[in-house]
C-alpha cells in the first residue's frame, strides 16, 4: 500500500517542480501603444484631476497564461511633472493568453493644477511627452497560481495636448 500512495504524491511533486522551474521562464514584453485622456476625476477631499489612461500592449511569449495583478511606479509628464502610479487589477488580475498580445489599461489621475502647468509649457507643441517607470506583479499559470513580482516597466510615449485642453475646457 505504501508504494501506491507515494506514486500520486511523487507525480504531484514532479508536476509542481516542472511548473515552478518553467514558470515565468520568459518575461512578457511591454510596449506603449497609446495614451489618452479619459475624463475628469472628482474625489474627496475636494480634489479634481484629469484621468490619463496609458494603454500598454503586453506580449506573453510563454506557453501558459500569465496575469498582471498590479502596476506601481511613476509617470513623468513633460520631463519633470511626476505622479504616482498604483494600479490594482480587479479580481485575480488581467489574464494574458499564452503566445498573444493583450492591451492593458493603466489609469493615472493628473491633478488639475499640474494639467494646466503642462498645457502652458506645451503651448508650442502638439504633443506632451511622458514616461512610465515602475514594476508589475504577475501570476503564472491559472492552475498553480505562481506569483512573480517586480517585473520592470519603462516606457515612453506622448499624449495630445488638444485632448488635455479639451477636457479642461481650455482653448489654445
Amino acid at each position: 500500500m505504501a508504494p501506491r500512495r507515494r506514486a500520486p504524491a511523487a507525480l504531484l511533486l514532479l508536476a509542481l517542480f516542472v511548473a515552478l522551474t518553467t514558470a515565468c521562464a520568459r518575461k512578457p514584453t511591454m510596449k506603449l501603444r497609446e495614451a489618452h485622456v479619459s475624463g475628469v476625476n472628482v474625489g474627496f477631499p475636494p480634489v479634481v484631476g484629469v484621468m490619463l489612461t496609458s494603454v500598454v500592449d503586453v506580449y506573453n511569449p510563454n506557453s501558459y497564461d500569465v496575469a498582471i495583478r498590479a502596476v506601481r511606479g511613476e509617470i513623468t509628464l513633460a520631463g519633470h511633472h511626476k505622479m504616482p502610479v498604483d494600479y490594482r487589477a480587479p479580481g485575480q488580475g488581467v489574464w494574458l493568453p499564452a503566445g498573444a498580445t493583450t492591451p492593458v489599461q493603466v489609469p493615472v489621475t493628473v491633478p488639475v493644477q499640474v494639467a494646466f502647468m503642462v498645457l502652458r509649457e506645451a503651448a508650442a507643441t502638439p504633443t506632451i511627452p511622458f514616461r512610465l517607470v515602475g514594476r508589475a506583479d504577475v501570476t503564472a499559470t491559472r492552475t498553480f497560481q505562481i506569483e512573480k513580482d517586480d517585473y520592470e516597466v519603462d516606457e515612453e510615449g506622448s499624449i495630445s495636448r488638444d485632448q488635455v485642453a479639451a477636457v479642461l475646457g481650455w482653448r489654445m
